[in-house]
């Protein structure tokens, strides 16, 4: 994600991939974004991400310990 300018209207698809190790650190970033299944294993809460929930989204990307998380644009419509 880097430092790109991405306006309000940006949309990205928040995913976590099957490498996950439900450690937990997106949940404590976000938890409106993240949350655990009665498993126990972390999922997406809200998949589709924009301006308002783009930074802490981010940041659970940044700070995934594994690299999980994703964060990949959606078209325009």
């Amino acid at each position: 994600m880097g430092n790109e300018r991405h306006s309000s209207s940006d949309r990205f698809r928040l995913w976590i991939d099957d490498a996950c190790v439900s450690s937990g650190q997106c949940v404590l970033i976000d938890p409106a974004l993240f949350g655990f299944d009665d498993d126990g294993t972390t999922r997406v809460l809200v998949a589709e991400v924009t301006g308002e929930t783009l930074p802490s989204a981010s940041a659970a990307v940044a700070n995934c310990p594994i690299g999980a998380i994703h964060l990949d644009p959606m078209p325009h419509i």
